[in-house]
């Protein structure tokens, strides 16, 4: 899959310069630090939306109402959720931005997100990240997933649904193929490696092998870390608001 042009980009000191169309897990992570290197500037991913608690500013976004300036400032690149399901919104704010659609099997994303992102422990499923005090932002979290499903999958179409999630992949791939002028657009597999990327950005190649980070198992274990931390301090919490409760009715009594 190789980029149908060379030209370098038209560097823009204030908006992105990549816009990236692909779901997570389609190596997303890796290509955010390769992105990082080429442009020599910050990447926009889902850890930045959690890190900077964006999700509000998402959610507004996903209702019509995006603050683009504020949401990507000091970034010239967006990937993975939740910017990649308004690549046609931000190639509209962005026009001189490039898009990038990283893809793998649809069969292997699927087992890949039903394992990480999208599994019972991860923070779009899992209870706990919906109310525990400390993520005062966990609801808006799951709120902005659900709207990010019903953008980016087929009509009627759950997570859950293996066949289904699997033919809206292809069926993303080929929207952003429609959307995308040619020239624009690459379609990118990390497996290829450095030259792709760089022929696409106009930039050389670098002297070091191409990224490779956030894999399942590495992925799953932050997770489990995570929901075991907040099942600890949920305990915590009702305990303490348990003794609280006690000493007042003993005033009372």
């Amino acid at each position: 899959l190789i980029a149908t042009m060379d030209a370098p980009l038209m560097e823009d000191n204030e908006g992105l310069l990549v816009i990236g169309a692909g779901f997570g897990r389609t190596g997303t992570s890796s290509t955010k630090i390769a992105l990082e290197k080429l442009l020599d500037a910050k990447s926009y991913h889902m850890g930045e939306c959690w890190q900077h608690n964006h999700f509000s500013m998402w959610e507004e976004a996903y209702l019509g109402r995006p603050d683009w300036k504020s949401i990507f400032k000091g970034y010239k690149a967006t990937l993975d959720y939740p910017g990649c399901a308004m690549f046609a919104e931000l190639m509209a704010e962005y026009p001189n931005a490039k898009v990038l659609l990283t893809v793998r099997s649809a069969e292997s994303w699927y087992k890949s997100v039903s394992d990480t992102i999208w599994s019972p422990i991860s923070p779009e499923e899992h209870w706990v990240w919906r109310w525990n005090v400390r993520l005062s932002y966990g609801r808006t979290w799951q709120r902005v997933a659900k709207m990010f499903t019903k953008k980016t999958l087929l009509p009627g179409v759950t997570r859950r649904d293996a066949e289904g999630c699997i033919k809206s992949f292809d069926a993303w791939t080929e929207h952003v193929k429609a959307t995308v002028p040619p020239e624009k657009l690459l379609i990118f597999d990390v497996k290829e490696g450095w030259a792709p990327l760089c022929k696409f950005l106009g930039k050389p190649v670098p002297d070091e092998p191409f990224p490779h980070v956030n894999d399942t198992k590495e992925l799953r274990g932050f997770f489990q870390s995570i929901v075991y931390w907040l099942y600890a301090w949920n305990l915590f919490a009702a305990a303490m608001g348990g003794a609280a409760v006690w000493q007042i009715w003993k005033r009372l009594l």
